[in-house]
């Protein structure tokens, strides 16, 4: 069998007590034991170890219960890769094997009764980074802290797509002429595996991420309909209205098209031209030109300005800036 990260062995030891000082330098506390006779039995654990990303490869041969309390600042993800467990831990027990995997959260304990003869991973994340790079994601801080369902299910999108890129990852650390030697190069993938595991483990702000979220209330519309018409020319977009009201893009949309029948961008675009064609109506051409009008609210592509403005009010803007000239001017 081929074991993973055959570059980074940290312990082979037939010594129990040895395997569980190596695992609590990798995990934090936590206790190991042998469930039968563990004479002549060699236990084995590979590591790879970062500041911020570990991934480790543990295997024993016969069968062994493991305890682990998460440190607060870190994730812990199991995976097994050969044998099975039961686990308990979180809100229920639970039976974990092949591609199917468990997520212990910052603070929680986890107790897993291992089958002979098995192996798996662990990688831990660390939580700091996590949620900072959430909070990038989401455009905004968190209210509350990051926590991901403990249950992983590696043989179903997204989540196999994620295990698939960690598989990728270890296989080209155990290559001796990978890329992965340089440590910017590896720093760069395993920031890339923790950030794609925000879109591939369900977590509570996993709707405002993956755009999931339920249809908006009447109330947020409303509320987004005030922002825009309070200040039309502001550089407002989806994205960035869906950060002032703390949902995510899809949802906005929907709840435009639920409520109003339209996109935010039309209604913004709409109270944008109906305040360019008042002003224009209103204005005297020695005094005001189309484009300063244009830009004031928020138009700067002339030439696209006065094709929509044409279509909404049937003339050109410069028509409408002309038309009052006459006996009466």
């Amino acid at each position: 069998m081929h074991r993973p990260l055959g570059n980074y062995t940290l312990l082979v030891s037939e010594d129990p007590g040895e395997m569980g000082n190596e695992l609590a330098g990798l995990l934090g506390e936590c206790r190991f034991r042998p469930l039968s006779a563990p004479e002549g039995s060699t236990g084995r654990v590979h590591a790879r170890q970062t500041k911020n990303f570990t991934v480790a490869y543990l295997e024993y041969p016969v069968a062994a219960g493991l305890w682990v309390e998460c440190p607060r600042r870190r994730f812990l993800i199991s995976i097994p890769v050969t044998g099975s467990a039961a686990v308990i831990g979180g809100k229920r027990g639970l039976h974990i094997r092949e591609r199917r995997g468990h997520v212990v959260n910052p603070g929680a304990a986890m107790e897993a009764r291992w089958t002979r003869k098995f192996a798996q991973l662990m990688v831990v994340i660390d939580r700091g980074v996590l949620e900072t790079r959430l909070s990038s994601m989401l455009g905004r801080a968190l209210p509350q802290p990051l926590r991901f369902e403990e249950v992983l299910n590696l043989a179903r999108q997204p989540a196999k797509g994620w295990y698939d890129a960690l598989g990728a990852y270890l296989g080209s650390l155990d290559d001796t002429d990978s890329a992965l030697e340089i440590d910017a190069v590896a720093d760069s993938v395993e920031q890339g595996l923790m950030t794609t595991f925000l879109a591939s483990q369900r977590h509570n702000y996993w709707d405002v991420v993956t755009g999931d979220a339920k249809l908006v209330s009447s109330r947020t519309i409303r509320e987004a309909i005030r922002l825009i018409d309070a200040q039309p020319h502001r550089n407002h977009s989806v994205p960035s209205l869906a950060r002032e009201l703390g949902v995510s893009v899809r949802a906005l949309e929907k709840g435009f098209k639920r409520h109003l029948a339209t996109t935010p961008n039309a209604y913004l675009r709409d109270v944008r031209l109906r305040r360019a064609h008042a002003d224009l109506s209103a204005g005297e051409p020695d005094v005001v030109t189309v484009a300063q009008v244009a830009q004031r609210h928020g138009f700067f592509h002339f030439g696209r300005f006065a094709a929509t403005y044409r279509d909404r009010f049937g003339e050109a803007p410069s028509h409408t800036l002309r038309r009052l000239i006459g006996p009466f001017r």
